[in-house]
């Protein structure tokens, strides 16, 4: 009887390993069918919500694998935006470089890095119909403007755009594993008030950015309510983690975009005149909602009606003085941005060419800060220009003086973005 119990306990265990063994293997089949389906599913492009099904079903038979952090790096890789510590004023480009056929306007309307806005905030100097935030990005300089999903925001300028103006900004296309990326629509609509107004429904131009981190997957759209075009060949993913700026020119009907320093689009009868009633940059509903926000800074939107660099000379040699604001500097220093430096040739090449004229610089700042030391530094940063066009133009010591007046002469009220920058400034006097 011991012996027949003994047989069937053994009997029994062996068959119990045997289907462990079993559904062991009917688990690792389904785990490999699983894998196959997901990477058939990613190579042939099919759409985030079906991938995200294939990992969910994959995940059934294993652990959830931890996440992996963002890698160091010293190049600008993708962070998570981060809403504490402190911003370093100014951004990674400053929109004011001519190049090609693009020339930045000259007057500046809005210089916008968000400097003055308390981090989580949404800015005092915008519009929206959802919702959004001031934010610090881990890895990069400044603040920037975080839109969130399904979003609408536009600059509050309070007057419809110049017949011709530039718009500059950037765009920090942030990619974190193969977490879904939004897709990007900025552009020009009718709509005057956005919280009264749907842009779909009226008159605009737009630029569609999406998944930008896909190789197979990446989008680059313009259109008139409707698509029109694509530039899909733009390099878009090599810019995931990274910034890309943007670059605005209008003139009257005509509309040309360009994408660090790229032209993508250059349509000559666009626009109309209730397009210029405003900028905007959205971030689009999308099924499923993206994972991570839009988020922009440094954004420069100035009158062209005359040339920059050519207006600098003209003023300069026939009215005796100009005063330009788009000679720029790294912050708290005078070491000249290289995006001033064609502007700074212009007054170099007026002074080879006419060897009689000899001139005064003069630079000037806005308020923020000691006064001795916008004294120093204004100083410092008339000395610098100085010193440009000497070496690079061989201009004689004697033909050019340079002084600074720090803070002591706005031309506009220290008291919002726009008046410091105008106030921030250098003055070229012919003497």
């Amino acid at each position: 009887m011991k012996r027949t119990c003994l047989l069937f306990v053994l009997l029994y265990l062996g068959l119990a390993v045997h289907a462990q063994t079993l559904g062991d293997r009917a688990q690792a089949t389904a785990k490999q069918k699983t894998g196959d389906r997901m990477d058939q599913t990613i190579n042939n492009g099919i759409d985030s919500s079906v991938n995200k099904a294939g990992r969910a079903i994959g995940n059934l038979f294993k652990k959830k694998p931890k996440p992996t952090p963002p890698p160091a790096s010293p190049a600008p890789v993708a962070g998570m935006p981060a809403t504490g510590g402190s911003a370093t004023a100014g951004g990674a480009s400053s929109g004011v470089t001519a190049y090609g056929d693009f020339v930045p306007g000259a007057n500046v309307l809005m210089d916008e890095r968000f400097d003055k806005d308390a981090l989580l905030d949404f800015p005092a100097q915008w519009n929206t119909n959802g919702s959004g935030k001031v934010v610090n990005i881990d890895g990069q300089q400044g603040k920037w403007l975080d839109i969130a999903h399904n979003s609408v925001v536009n600059p509050v300028v309070n007057k419809a755009l110049p017949e011709n103006c530039t718009i500059g900004f950037d765009l920090f296309l942030m990619a974190q594993g193969d977490q879904i990326t939004p897709t990007i629509q900025f552009g020009l609509t009718a709509v005057s008030d956005i919280l009264k107004d749907d842009i779909a429904y009226k008159d605009k131009f737009f630029v569609n950015i999406s998944r930008y981190n896909e190789n197979d997957g990446h989008s680059l759209e313009y259109g008139l309510k409707d698509v029109v075009g694509n530039k899909n060949d733009f390099p878009l993913v090599s810019y995931a983690g990274r910034i890309l700026h943007i670059d605005m020119a209008i003139n009257k009907t005509r509309i040309r975009v360009y994408a660090d320093q790229v032209k993508l689009v250059d349509l000559p009868r666009a626009l109309t005149p209730a397009m210029r009633n405003n900028f905007y940059i959205s971030s689009m509903s999308m099924v499923p909602a993206p994972q991570i926000d839009v988020l922009v800074s440094n954004i420069r939107i100035a009158s062209a009606e005359t040339d920059a660099r050519s207006l600098l000379v003209k003023q300069l040699l026939e009215d005796g003085k100009a005063v330009t604001n788009d000679i720029l500097f790294d912050v708290n220093s005078d070491v000249i941005k290289a995006s001033s430096y064609s502007i700074i040739d212009q007054v170099g090449t007026a002074l080879q060419q006419n060897p009689s004229v000899h001139i005064l610089i003069v630079g000037h700042t806005d308020s923020d800060g000691a006064a001795a030391h916008n004294m120093d530094l204004s100083q410092r940063r008339a000395a610098a220009v100085k010193t440009y066009i000497m070496t690079h133009f061989s201009i004689d010591d004697s033909r050019i003086q340079s002084d600074g007046k720090g803070a002591t002469q706005p031309v506009a009220p220290n008291t919002t973005d726009a008046g410091k920058a105008k106030n921030r400034r250098v003055e070229f006097v012919k003497l």
